[in-house]
């Protein structure tokens, strides 16, 4: 038999480890068998097993935010893009600024290849003119809000495969 005491002093109550039930009475329990992991858990959790109390840290000392120096501003300050668009944003969601900018009308473009809520678009990626490739992948953005239809890959070279194949008789 392996007697618990709770951290909790004076628990009384019934705690579940798997098909294990632990009943509490003034803090105390008595188990007859005890798996090690629940013997573990226990002692990490501050519990007293046996005549074992696992070490507990020292407490940290609350600290009061009043007390801290000004906050040090690192970089500049963040903006949402999506509340508060600029024109030189580089990839700004799609009607930011013009819509909740938590809905579903305010779509980020993402980098390239980013699958997101829609297909990838395909095609080159310019990365020596980046106003070129905000706009393409800005309008493909803006596809998926307005219900224009919007394809993952040119259908060209799937009919042409198609066709090529042999149809089997019947």
């Amino acid at each position: 038999m392996t007697t618990i005491h709770s951290p909790a002093k004076g628990f009384t109550g019934k705690t579940s480890f798997g098909p294990l039930v632990i009943e509490f009475e003034n803090g105390k329990a008595t188990v007859k068998d005890l798996p090690d992991g629940v013997r573990q858990y226990l002692l990490g959790a501050g519990y007293t097993v046996g005549s074992t109390t696992a070490p507990q840290p020292e407490p940290v000392p609350l600290v009061d935010a009043r007390d801290l120096a000004a906050p040090q501003v690192v970089g500049t300050k963040l903006r949402d893009a999506a509340v508060d668009p600029k024109p030189e944003d580089f990839l700004a969601p799609t009607n930011a600024g013009k819509a909740d900018p938590h809905g579903p009308d305010v779509v980020s473009p993402g980098i390239h290849a980013n699958q997101g809520v829609r297909p990838v678009k395909p095609g080159p990626v310019h990365v020596d003119d980046t106003g070129k490739q905000d706009a393409t992948e800005t309008e493909h953005a803006a596809a998926s809000t307005d219900g224009t239809p919007i394809e993952a890959a040119p259908k060209a070279e799937k009919s042409a495969a198609k066709k090529a194949a042999p149809k089997p008789k019947a």
